[in-house]
């Protein structure tokens, strides 16, 4: 089972950052960060952290220290991404992005390859010590951890690269 975790604070914004990450997954469970229980983490075989609207980071106020323990793949989407830098004392960096841009991957992975057009909605960012995966203007925006399957992307895959997620879930 996959485990969606939606970030957004308003119900609304999940109709545009959660739901369509559902639709492309299929048979997933979809929990609220606030509702995430142990045994939701415990009977997961990967989870997606999911992205949120511009302004709301407050999700940055919650506990996601499980991320350090996690054993399971894990994808974090934009606001995913922030969670998981944040989680391994990456600093957040103030840097707007948004539109479609190219991407162009650096290490070979399991979600993609070559390069596309990917679509960005970001004010923060923070790679740190994890391994570079693509770059878009000169700056990292798919990254991994160094030793587990723990990935994130600032970009929105939900938007135009639904194939990013089916790799995730089937790989």
């Amino acid at each position: 089972m996959i485990l969606i975790i939606s970030t957004c604070k308003e119900k609304l914004s999940e109709l545009e950052f959660v739901l369509p990450i559902a639709r492309i997954i299929g048979k997933c469970v979809l929990r609220h960060h606030t509702e995430v229980t142990d045994r939701d983490i415990a009977s997961a075989k990967k989870i997606i952290l999911t992205g949120t609207a511009l302004k709301d980071f407050e999700y940055l106020k919650h506990d996601f220290r499980w991320l350090k323990n996690v054993k399971i793949p894990v994808l974090g989407i934009c606001a995913g991404m922030q969670i998981i830098a944040k989680e391994f004392g990456i600093k957040l960096e103030n840097k707007v992005n948004i539109g479609v841009k190219p991407v162009q991957v650096m290490e070979e992975n399991k979600l993609a390859s070559g390069t596309f057009n990917a679509y960005f909605l970001h004010t923060k960012t923070g790679t740190g010590n994890f391994k570079t995966l693509a770059v878009s203007e000169n700056t990292s925006c798919m990254i991994k951890h160094p030793t587990k399957e723990i990935y994130g992307c600032i970009f929105h895959p939900e938007v135009m690269n639904e194939e990013l997620l089916r790799n995730f879930a089937i790989r």
